[in-house]
């Protein structure tokens, strides 16, 4: 029995049939279930056999329809079968021959509406419940007309039975559906939920794939702009910068989309420059121009507040929805940003609103196109702009943020002359200083990057041995990069290779540390864990507020809310950033009440490369090893490079050695023969392989390995979406190209 329903379940109702196919089928085999049964009832009565015949045709009918529908997945013609030789055929016809209006056919015509709603969509079905009306209001007026023609019961017995019978029927009928859709509803609901858990997961993973060339991008473009260049180069280089950086921003808002569309989006407000803002908003925009006879002119108040608090990167997306749109669909003429603001009413002196207005020579918009120039995935008149890239989504998401923000936006256009946006957005004033005069010059005459970059093109590095540090990392080279990182700080470096070794030295007391990096994804006990036990089971004074900053791979729009959430101080991405991590150093780890006490240089800081000799290492040249990078890593101290290297080389094989053997130990499962593990056995042995690999990762980065890295990185993503066949066929080749990149280091560099 269980059987048989396994198999009917299989064929008439999976899931993988058509939701118009699973309710076509739950229709036949009612119908067909319900005429056997009229049919047995009528027999005993001793009906004539034409009312065999007839229920016997609607059997025979039901049943084609099922096999031809089901084998050749034919739904939508055979519902349009079903209703015309049912609804509008045999049902009629059958009412003449078991008493009409008097039986229980006026139930039986009730349901062939409903059938027809069920099985049919739009017009269509609107006009084919309009024929069945039709054709049941004749057959009620054939039986007034003509009573004579209709069979009645033979005993008032029999009527009641056979509506007995019909209400049954027609409960059980209409209950099947209601349960069926609910059903269907629940279904489709865990797919909804388990696709969007798979979204969020896969957006997750993929942010590795995306943001690596991106901060390759971006770091190197930074690292050129440090270089002495001839303007034009300089110029393009800022522009690739900037390029990068809104591009970043894009990506993040793309890996964020899950939040705007649970409603769980959030703003973050964050102390903010002005002029860059203004600035590198700009920059990005002016290169639209291209080749169009177009001019731009950029006019900002002086007396605007140099720093204010809000969501920076929004307040970015909305000035660049705006202004680029204005240079999209400007071809010539000139486009023109006003930056002013305006002190808030009353005694409400904090806070202030920004105001920038665009105004453009461009074609304007229609004014039946202005209730739709907000709505999403809209462009007005796309026939003349055709050409011009675009989601439709910029305007709509700029007013939802602006709205956000407790601001307003509102457009001003006459077709074919052009159009004003403009924008209030209210902030709080951080550093009420004006800008004054020389910044707005700047700004206006498009020099203020230049001037930002003499301004911050020298990194120093401040000492600070007064400070202790500890570093935890499964992988040792990954260890070697952090302490090559932070040994111009001059500070005392521990490290360990786990979580718990982290959390016995903490225990133990008997060294303070000033901070500890804690790397997010290890095996046995992850980051996460190990700043738990810290903070709530040791929960000394100093376990609980000792600086901890995550060191993770995983960079993704949200993590400093989660890493925050969890007991860390901040997370630094790898491969490290070193700006990013002397901005990390400057906050958590310095200690200006120590330096007092110390004798220090006047400013504290040893300008980098001073002590820095020669570096042979620049004329040795190794297939997958930037070199230059490498050295940039650790302020061109070629001994922390060497070091490294050696430290690489040292540790490299026995992490090959451990993927090298989990492809023979796991044959069975990368075959698919290895049913006895399951899905929980499939799930730990990637997990070994994914933790694995990704160490080797960080420490292929942070020697400058890129190549290597790039691809320890796509093994990576494999494991973490169960691509085993790509596992198999990559491993193998990468553990070959690392090899043969260690076996070229021990050649070439005397370590």
């Amino acid at each position: 029995m269980k059987k048989s329903y396994r198999l009917f379940s299989r064929y008439i109702f999976s899931d993988t049939l058509p939701l118009e196919g699973r309710i076509l089928n739950l229709v036949i085999l009612f119908g067909i279930i319900a005429a056997i049964f009229y049919s047995i009832a009528r027999a005993v009565k001793e009906e004539t056999p034409v009312f065999l015949i007839i229920t016997l045709s609607i059997i025979i009918v039901a049943v084609t329809l099922l096999i031809l529908s089901n084998k050749f997945r034919l739904y939508s013609m055979m519902s349009r079968l079903a209703v015309l030789l049912v609804c509008h055929i045999l049902l009629p016809l059958l009412s003449f021959f078991v008493g009409g209006i008097d039986s229980g056919m006026p139930a039986y015509f009730v349901m062939s509406i409903v059938l027809i709603f069920l099985v049919l969509n739009g017009i269509e079905c609107m006009i084919n419940v309009a024929l069945n009306m039709i054709i049941i209001s004749f057959c009620y007026y054939f039986q007034y007309k003509h009573p004579g023609l209709i069979k009645p019961f033979d005993a008032e017995i029999l009527r009641i039975a056979d509506h007995l019978q019909i209400t049954f029927t027609a409960g059980l009928f209409i209950g099947f559906v209601i349960k069926f859709q609910n059903s269907i509803y629940i279904t489709e609901k865990r797919k909804a939920d388990a696709a969007s858990r798979a979204k969020a997961d896969f957006l997750a993973n993929v942010s590795h794939e995306i943001r690596t060339p991106l901060n390759a991008i971006i770091g190197l473009g930074e690292l050129e702009l440090r270089k002495k260049n001839d303007a034009e180069t300089l110029s393009n280089l800022e522009k690739m910068y900037n390029s990068g950086q809104i591009l970043l921003s894009i990506i993040n808002d793309i890996l964020d989309i899950s939040k705007i569309e649970s409603g769980k989006f959030e703003l973050v407000p964050v102390d903010y420059n002005l002029p860059s803002l203004i600035n590198d908003t700009v920059i990005i925009n002016i290169v639209r121009i291209g080749s169009k006879p177009l001019s731009f002119k950029l006019k900002v108040n002086e007396t605007l507040p140099t720093s204010l608090h809000g969501d920076e990167l929004r307040i970015r997306q909305i000035l660049n929805n705006i202004l680029s749109n204005a240079f999209k669909y400007t071809r010539q003429g000139e486009v023109e940003l006003f930056v002013d603001w305006e002190n808030m009413s009353g005694q409400d002196k904090e806070n202030c609103i920004l105001i920038f207005t665009v105004r453009d020579t461009g074609m304007g918009i229609k004014p039946e196109d202005l209730e739709k120039l907000f709505s999403d995935y809209n462009q007005v008149n796309t026939q003349s702009n055709r050409n011009i890239e675009g989601t439709g989504l910029g305007l709509s998401i700029t007013k939802q943020l602006v709205e956000m923000m407790n601001g307003s936006i509102v457009v001003q256009s006459e077709y074919g002359r052009g159009s004003t946006f403009t924008v209030r957005i209210q902030q709080k004033t951080v550093n009420s200083n004006p800008l004054g005069k020389k910044i707005v010059e700047n700004l206006e005459k498009f020099k203020y990057a230049a001037t930002r970059r003499e301004m911050t093109n020298n990194l120093s590095y401040v000492q600070l041995p007064y400070a202790r540090v500890l570093v935890v990392d499964d992988i040792n080279t990954n260890l070697d990069v952090a302490r090559g990182m932070l040994m111009p700080y001059g500070l005392g470096i521990d490290c360990v290779n786990s979580g718990r070794q982290a959390i016995e030295r903490i225990k133990s007391g008997s060294i303070k540390y000033d901070a500890i990096f804690m790397d997010h994804m290890m095996p046995g006990m992850d980051g996460i864990e190990a700043v738990r036990i810290i903070r709530e089971e040791i929960a000394t004074d100093y376990a609980k507020n000792v600086p901890i900053i995550a060191l993770t791979a995983n960079a993704l729009v949200g993590n400093d809310e989660m890493f925050l959430g969890l007991g860390f101080h901040d997370f630094i991405s790898k491969p490290i950033d070193i700006k990013k991590l002397d901005n990390i150093v400057q906050k958590w780890i310095r200690n200006p009440e120590k330096e007092k006490s110390r004798a220090f240089k006047k400013d504290g800081t040893v300008p980098e490369g001073k002590n820095n000799p020669p570096v042979s290492l620049t004329d040795i040249d190794i297939e997958g090893l930037d070199i230059q990078e490498g050295l940039k890593r650790f302020a061109n101290r070629e001994e922390s490079y060497k070091r490294i290297l050696k430290s690489f080389d040292a540790n490299m094989p026995a992490l090959l050695d451990k993927i090298r053997s989990w492809i023979p130990v796991n044959a069975a499962l990368l075959d698919g023969e290895d049913a006895e593990r399951g899905k929980e056995g499939k799930e730990a042995a990637l997990s070994e392989y994914t933790i694995t690999i990704h160490g080797i990762k960080g420490s292929c980065y942070g020697i400058g390995a890129q190549k290597a890295g790039k691809m320890a990185e796509d093994l990576e993503t494999a494991s973490h979406r169960g691509d085993l066949d790509y596992i198999r066929v990559n491993t193998v080749d990468f553990i070959e190209k690392t090899e043969s990149l260690m076996a070229e280091i021990r050649q070439k560099v005397n370590f």
